[in-house]
């Protein structure tokens, strides 16, 4: 993530959760050493990566209901080495998709990778309908933004709620060229599974192409 230069936003959409007694520092030029201290430039650094993941599609919930897929084929090579490296990359093909799915690109009996983050990226292509591909998001910006910053603040709890993102970030594809993607898979146990929604009704002719690492 890019150290961002400048903060455009409404101060009135951004300010639930700030503390009454802290109020929120103007973040407009917040990388000018000279005009605020270590503290406000970290916690502008944060909103800053917050807005850049919501201009990205954050939402903390992937809407929909249980759906299905149909007419699934993968020539997937997946690896789950002992020194702690993981791969996923091959061609996954879904000829019909509907509603909310869970899309199952590996599984290991390795108990090191259970409940750990596999992280992937590639191409999406449809035929026809629009598709939903979201990625999982655990991260606090508060901390993150702390390496982004001269002098850090660290050991402090944020200095106002919604900087602890808990929730996923979604790329919409068309139908016309293939979009590039990336996602953090949902973990459960050994199985990883890419989270995949047809908001609008049946997507067809689903091409995903997952690059190796």
């Amino acid at each position: 993530m890019k150290t961002l230069l400048s903060l455009t936003m409404a101060t009135g959409f951004w300010a639930f959760g700030a503390a009454a007694d802290t109020p929120r520092p103007d973040c407009e030029d917040f990388n000018n050493n000279d005009r605020m201290d270590s503290h406000d430039r970290q916690w502008c650094q944060a909103l800053a990566i917050k807005e850049n993941y919501l201009r990205d599609g954050y939402t903390e919930t992937v809407p929909g209901s249980s759906g299905r897929a149909t007419g699934v084929s993968s020539r997937l090579a997946t690896s789950f080495s002992s020194s702690g490296a993981s791969s996923i990359h091959g061609t996954v093909t879904i000829k019909e998709l509907n509603g909310r799915f869970r899309l199952k690109l590996a599984s290991t009996d390795n108990t090191l990778y259970y409940g750990r983050k596999v992280r992937i990226e590639g191409t999406a292509g449809v035929g026809d309908g629009t598709l939903e591909i979201y990625s999982r998001v655990e991260t606090d910006l508060w901390k993150m933004s702390a390496v982004l910053v001269d002098r850090p603040i660290r050991g402090q709890a944020p200095p106002e709620e919604g900087l602890v993102l808990d929730g996923y970030v979604k790329t919409v594809v068309k139908s016309g060229p293939d979009v590039a993607f990336y996602a953090t898979l949902i973990a459960l146990a050994g199985d990883f599974y890419l989270v995949l929604v047809a908001p609008e009704g049946p997507v067809r002719d689903i091409r995903i192409e997952i690059a190796k690492d």
